[in-house]
């Protein structure tokens, strides 16, 4: 689950995290839309409702005042990307056999 992912990596205790992903998990190809947002930007957008935004900022809003941020909301949600984009590692595994790696290519 992309949220609980992105969570681990970057709300509460932020950790270091691997995200595995196979591609016979990859059933829509939406999903590798995700994961290049993630990748480029660090976050999916629209992925988290208000309250859920809210509860992570709760979470990282400690965190982003021991690291000397501002406690503004905005302050507080760029750190969480911030930290999503450091400890979350996503490796992808792809079959070489068929034609599905080309056409993802």
């Amino acid at each position: 689950d992309e949220k609980k992912v992105l969570t681990s990596a970057g709300a509460g205790d932020a950790k270091a995290t691997m995200f595995l992903i196979n591609d016979t998990q990859i059933i829509n190809e939406t999903f590798l839309e995700d994961i290049n947002n993630i990748l480029n930007a660090g976050e999916v957008p629209n992925l988290f409702p208000n309250d859920e935004v809210e509860r992570i900022i709760g979470e990282t809003r400690p965190k982003a005042k021991d690291a000397g941020r501002s406690e503004g909301r905005d302050s507080v949600w760029q750190y969480f990307i911030e930290l999503v984009r450091d400890n979350l590692h996503i490796v992808l595994t792809m079959s070489p056999v068929g034609a599905s790696l080309r056409v993802r290519m």
